[in-house]
């Protein structure tokens, strides 16, 4: 088993909108992260995670996840999976718990037109 505090997770502004706290595990086949999103993420264009499939769960707040040039309402408890080279962006208020496998990597997301 392990443990990581809150206190130790790393903490990542991925954009002026979002905001990241990293939950490093010892383990390299799973990680997962807060994420707190106000406005769009990414600002333009999509996001799109070459390796990971992430699991998304939605705490709190509510807005949409844009997919395959539709938008689509999201709110506190849905659960979103997202599987690798998924093109997709946020917008509204939200806070999500994302848990990604592999772990996820800054080199593995791209922020694409």
């Amino acid at each position: 088993m392990q443990i990581v505090k809150q206190k130790k997770a790393r903490r990542v502004d991925a954009s002026p909108t979002t905001s990241v706290e990293e939950y490093l595990m010892k383990e390299n086949r799973i990680g997962g992260s807060t994420v707190i999103i106000s406005g769009r993420y990414p600002e333009k264009g999509n996001a799109i995670n070459l390796i990971s499939t992430e699991l998304v769960l939605v705490l709190s707040g509510n807005g949409v996840i844009g997919h395959r040039g539709k938008e689509t309402p999201i709110e506190m408890g849905d659960c979103i999976l997202l599987k690798p080279k998924e093109k997709y962006y946020w917008n509204g208020h939200l806070a999500l718990f994302i848990v990604c496998t592999p772990t996820w990597k800054s080199r593995q997301h791209k922020v694409i037109a």
